[in-house]
C-alpha cells in the first residue's frame, strides 16, 4: 500500500526568509499545512463600463490605452519564476501537481495559489496540448466551486483540488432526477479520463461525484442511478462568466501554438532553395513569416489587455472582448496556416508541422462558430446601446459642426487619443480615433433610421468586424506605447508593429465603413437579396410543378 503518493520538498528565499515548502497527497489528497507567505493581492479598482459595450454607446475609455500592468514587482518576480520551472517541468500531470499548479485559481487559505488571470494566461502558454486539457478543465471546476459553492464545500473540496485530486468538467451530459429525499439521481455516460472528481452542470446546478462512484466500460464512464445528496449539490451555477475567462486561457495557448509553427516553418525554411536562390531571400516569404507574427502579436495583445479588465476591477464585462478575441482568432488562424503550409510546400504532411498545425485546429475548433460570434458581439453591442441613456452635453452647433465633417469623411477628433501615446504614434492614434466616431456615426444613423435591428444579418456582421478590429488596434497601439515608453528590448519594433497593424486594419475597414455609410442599397445588398430570392422563388415554384 502506498501511503504517500508523491512528495516533494524544495526551498527557496523570499524576503530573506528561507521557507520549506512540504507538499505531499495521499489517499485523502491533503495537503500540509506549511505554506509559503503570499505575494502581495492586486487591487481592484470600482466597477466600470464595459469597454467595447460602451464605444456602441458614444463613449471611449481612454484609459484603456495606457495598457498598464497589473501586478506588482513582488507579483512579476514569482510569476516569472514560476514560469521558467512550468517551461522545463509541465509535460507530465505529476510534475504539474509536484509544482501546485491544479491550484492555480483556488484562494491561499485553501492551499492555492491565488494566481490573476493574467498570470494564469502566462502560465498556460507554456503547456503542451494534452496537459493543457487536463488542467484548463481543472481549473474550470475549481472557479466554479469557489464561486458558487457553499462555505462547506469549498472547505472539503478546494483544498483537495489544489494538492492534485484531478476534477473534469461535463456540461449537459448526463441527466439528472430529483428524489423525495432532495438528493439527486444521476444517469449518463462520459468519456473515461485519469481524474478523481466529476463535476456534471446541469442547467443552473453542479453536482460533484467522485470517480469511485462510477462504473468503467472501456473508454467510457457508465452512471448507473447514482445518488448525490445536497451537500454536493451546488445551486445557482452560471458558467458565463467562468467560460469567457476559459476561452482566454484557450487562446493563450493557441498563440504559443501558432509561434511554434511558425518556428517549424522557419526551421524547414533555411536549407531550402529555389532557382538557384535562398527561399528565405524571397520578400513574398518573408511578408508571410513577418505578417503571421504581426498577427500573433495582436492577439496576444488583446488577451492580455482583456485580463488587465478581469484583474484591475470588480465584476468586469468582458463578453465582448472574449468574443472580439475569439473572432479575430478564428479569422485569422486559418489563413495564418494556409499561407505556413504554402511555405512548407510538400513537408507540410510530415512531422512534426503536421501535429503542431493540428493541435492549432482543435484549439481554434473549441471556439464558437464566426457568424455565431458575430451575431454575438453585434446584438450585445446593440442592446446595451438601446439601454444606455448616455448622451454627450454639447450644443446644437457643435453637434451640426461635427455632422458636417463626418460627411467630408473629415471627423472632428473630439477623444484626443494621441495624449495619451507615445508622440510617435501620433498618424497611428489618429486613425484609431477616426475608426470609432465613424462606428459611432453608424450607429446613431441606423438607429434614427429605423435599421438598427439584430434581423438585420448583413448590417451586424460588418458592425462586428468594425468592432474586433477597434480593439486590435486599441490593444496593440496601447502594448507598444508602454513597451517604447518603458524601454523594453526591441520595443523599436513593437512600434512598427504598432503602426502596421493601424494601416492594415483601416486599409480593411474603410470600404465596410463606407457600405454601412451609405446604405444598403449602395453596398449591393439588395442585389444579392433580388437575386437569392429570385433563384429560390424559381426552385420553389419548379417544387410545385412537379408535384
Amino acid at each position: 500500500m502506498w501511503n504517500v503518493i508523491n512528495r516533494r520538498v524544495f526551498f527557496r528565499k523570499l524576503h530573506r526568509k528561507l521557507i520549506v515548502r512540504c507538499t505531499s497527497t495521499n489517499h485523502s489528497y491533503g495537503l500540509d499545512k506549511i505554506k509559503p507567505i503570499p505575494v502581495p493581492d492586486i487591487v481592484r479598482k470600482p466597477r466600470r463600463l464595459p469597454f467595447l459595450k460602451s464605444i456602441y454607446a458614444g463613449q471611449y475609455d481612454v484609459e484603456v490605452l495606457t495598457y498598464p500592468e497589473t501586478l506588482n514587482l513582488e507579483r512579476y518576480k514569482d510569476l516569472e519564476s514560476r514560469v521558467q520551472q512550468v517551461q522545463h517541468n509541465c509535460t507530465k500531470i505529476d510534475s504539474v501537481r509536484q509544482l501546485g499548479l491544479f491550484g492555480m485559481s483556488a484562494p491561499y487559505p485553501s492551499s492555492g495559489l491565488s494566481l490573476s488571470d493574467t498570470e494564469i494566461s502566462r502560465v498556460f502558454e507554456h503547456f503542451d496540448s494534452n496537459t493543457f486539457k487536463s488542467v484548463f478543465n481543472h481549473t474550470l471546476c475549481v472557479d466554479i466551486i469557489k464561486t458558487f459553492g457553499t462555505p462547506n464545500q469549498k472547505s472539503k473540496y478546494l483544498p483537495l483540488l489544489a494538492s492534485g485530486a484531478v476534477c473534469t468538467l461535463h456540461v449537459d451530459t448526463v441527466m439528472g432526477t430529483l428524489l423525495p429525499n432532495e438528493s439527486w439521481e444521476l444517469t449518463g455516460s462520459v468519456k473515461n479520463s485519469a481524474d478523481v472528481f466529476l463535476l456534471f452542470v446541469i442547467g443552473n446546478k453542479a453536482y460533484i461525484v467522485e470517480k469511485d462512484q462510477s462504473f468503467v466500460n472501456g473508454e467510457n464512464l457508465e452512471l448507473r442511478q447514482i445518488v448525490v445528496t445536497p451537500d454536493d449539490v451546488i445551486e445557482n451555477v452560471n458558467l458565463t462568466k467562468i467560460m469567457h475567462r476559459g476561452k482566454l486561457y484557450t487562446c493563450s495557448i493557441l498563440a504559443t501554438s501558432l509561434k511554434r509553427v511558425v518556428q517549424a516553418t522557419i526551421q524547414n525554411l533555411l536549407p531550402k532553395t529555389r532557382l538557384n536562390l535562398k527561399l528565405r531571400e524571397y520578400d513574398s516569404i518573408l511578408k508571410i513569416i513577418a505578417k503571421s507574427l504581426v498577427n500573433i502579436y495582436t492577439l496576444e495583445s488583446m488577451i492580455y489587455l482583456t485580463t488587465w479588465m478581469t484583474d484591475g476591477f470588480d465584476d468586469p464585462d468582458i463578453e465582448l472582448e472574449s468574443a472580439s478575441i475569439q473572432l479575430f482568432a478564428r479569422q485569422t488562424v486559418d489563413s495564418i496556416l494556409i499561407d505556413l503550409k504554402m511555405i512548407n510546400g510538400r513537408s507540410s504532411i510530415n512531422e512534426p508541422f503536421l501535429t503542431l498545425c493540428n493541435e492549432v485546429e482543435d484549439l481554434v475548433e473549441s471556439f464558437e462558430g464566426s457568424m455565431k460570434l458575430a451575431n454575438f458581439i453585434s446584438s450585445q453591442g446593440v442592446e446595451f446601446f438601446n439601454e444606455s441613456d448616455y448622451e454627450e452635453n454639447i450644443s446644437f452647433v457643435t453637434k451640426a459642426y461635427r455632422d458636417i465633417m463626418m460627411k467630408r469623411n473629415e471627423p472632428s477628433l473630439k477623444y484626443g487619443l494621441q495624449q495619451f501615446l507615445h508622440p510617435a504614434l501620433k498618424y497611428a492614434a489618429n486613425f484609431l480615433e477616426y475608426d470609432v466616431l465613424k462606428f459611432q456615426h453608424i450607429i446613431n444613423q441606423c438607429h434614427a433610421a429605423g435599421q438598427l435591428s439584430t434581423d438585420n444579418q448583413m448590417l451586424m456582421e460588418r458592425l462586428s468586424t468594425v468592432i474586433v478590429y477597434i480593439y486590435a488596434m486599441t490593444a496593440v497601439i496601447g502594448r507598444a506605447s508602454r513597451s517604447y515608453c518603458t524601454g523594453i528590448r526591441f520595443c523599436d519594433y513593437e512600434m512598427n508593429t504598432g503602426e502596421t497593424v493601424v494601416r492594415e486594419s483601416c486599409t480593411l475597414l474603410k470600404p465596410i465603413l463606407e457600405e454601412l455609410m451609405s446604405g444598403k442599397y449602395v453596398a449591393t445588398d439588395s442585389v444579392y437579396e433580388t437575386f437569392a430570392d429570385q433563384l429560390l422563388n424559381d426552385n420553389i415554384n419548379r417544387g410545385q410543378i412537379e408535384t
